[in-house]
């Protein structure tokens, strides 16, 4: 395997990348947590921040440090990134005062969602660039051959 390294420019480019991503992710929580403190209180919107936005991070970081490592992220991670948020969806449109703002209140978890997969997917090219290796095609080929 032959490895590339990242230019000055390159660098700077995907920090810039990664710096609205992570943004929309905090707002996304930040968000929820107004949205459910008013409907519920502040001690239950801590509650459902930390079970849902904050468990969303705890696998971003997962599958952040997976790709980073060139390592395939095992399905349930995905599927968590997306069932969090979702469920935190359903719960932030339930909290909604209106219907008005049912739609506002169920989107805003999904900042977190697609912070995560953003970031992630800029990390796995990274590898891929660097180290001439995708780990998830890696993974994708295993699963056709062993299905064979």
């Amino acid at each position: 395997m032959t490895s590339t390294k990242l230019t000055r420019v390159q660098i700077g480019v995907l920090t810039a990348a990664f710096v609205p991503m992570l943004a929309t992710g905090v707002f996304g929580g930040i968000g929820t947590y107004s949205n459910i403190g008013h409907a519920y209180g502040k001690g239950t919107a801590l509650g459902a921040l930390a079970a849902g936005e904050g468990a969303t991070a705890v696998l971003a970081l997962v599958l952040l440090g997976l790709t980073m490592l060139g390592q395939s992220s095992p399905r349930i991670v995905r599927a968590g990134l997306w069932a969090l948020p979702a469920a935190a969806a359903a719960m932030g449109a339930m909290a909604a005062p209106d219907p008005a703002r049912t739609v506002i209140y169920a989107l805003t978890p999904m900042g977190m969602s697609v912070s995560a997969e953003g970031m992630a997917f800029l990390a796995r090219r990274i590898v891929v660039h660097t180290d001439g290796r995708d780990a998830e095609n890696d993974r994708h080929t295993a699963d056709l051959v062993q299905a064979l």
